[in-house]
C-alpha cells in the first residue's frame, strides 16, 4: 500500500531525475497544469450556474405571458387606470427577465475572442496548442502545426500554459461577475413577477 502510495505522489510531482531530485522546471508545470484545471472546472461550473438562471427565466416569462392574458382578456382590460398600472409593471418585469436572459447568455459564450474582448492584442505572447484561437490563427496548416507541436521547447510550453491561465483567470471573473448581475436581475425579475402576480388577483376577486 505505501508503495502504491510513493509512486501516485511521484505522479503528481512530476518527473524526477537520475538522482531522483524533482526537477524545478516540472514542479512549474505541474502547478501551471493543476492551475489550468481548477479554472477549467470554475468555468464550467458558472456556465452550469448560467444555464440554471437560463430555466429560471423561461419560468418567469411564461408567468409574465399568463398575467398578460388576464390583463389582456379580463375585467382589468375595462378600467383603464388598473390597465396602465398592470401594463407598466409587466413591462418592467419583462425587461428585468430579459436583461438577466443577455447577462446569462454571455456567461455562456463571450460575444468577442479573448484578446479582443480584453484589449490585449499581441502584448500577450500566443499560446500555441494550449490556446484554441491561437492556435486556429497563427497556424494555417496541419504542417505548421505539426512542426509547431515537434519543436517547441519546454520554456515555449510553459510560457503559452502561462498565457492560457491568464486569459482563463479573466473570462472566467468576467463571466462571473456577469453571473452575479444575472442573478441580481433574476431576483428582482421574480419579486415583481410575485407582486404583479398578486395584485392582479386581487383586481380580479375585486372585479366580479
Amino acid at each position: 500500500m505505501t508503495d502504491v502510495m510513493d509512486q501516485e505522489s511521484d505522479k503528481i510531482a512530476g518527473p524526477t531525475t537520475e538522482d531522483g531530485v524533482i526537477t524545478t522546471s516540472a514542479n512549474n508545470i505541474e502547478l501551471l497544469r493543476w492551475h489550468l484545471d481548477r479554472y477549467d472546472r470554475l468555468r464550467s461550473s458558472t456556465a452550469n450556474r448560467a444555464s440554471v438562471i437560463l430555466s429560471a427565466a423561461a419560468i418567469l416569462s411564461a408567468a409574465n405571458a399568463v398575467i398578460l392574458s388576464q390583463v389582456l382578456t379580463g375585467p382589468i382590460h375595462d378600467r383603464q387606470w388598473l390597465f396602465a398600472t398592470f401594463g407598466v409593471a409587466l413591462l418592467a418585469s419583462t425587461a428585468l427577465v430579459v436583461l438577466s436572459l443577455i447577462r446569462s447568455a454571455s456567461v455562456l459564450v463571450t460575444s468577442r475572442d479573448s484578446r479582443a474582448l480584453f484589449g490585449v492584442g499581441d502584448e500577450v505572447p500566443p499560446g500555441l496548442i494550449f490556446n484554441g484561437t491561437d492556435t486556429v490563427q497563427r497556424l494555417r496548416s496541419f504542417a505548421e502545426f505539426a512542426n509547431t507541436v515537434e519543436s517547441q521547447q519546454e520554456a515555449d510550453i510553459y510560457r503559452a500554459a502561462q498565457v492560457e491561465l491568464w486569459i482563463g483567470i479573466k473570462q472566467h471573473r468576467y463571466r462571473y461577475v456577469r453571473l452575479r448581475s444575472a442573478g441580481r436581475l433574476l431576483r428582482w425579475a421574480a419579486v415583481t413577477v410575485l407582486l404583479v402576480l398578486g395584485s392582479v388577483v386581487v383586481a380580479l376577486i375585486s372585479l366580479m
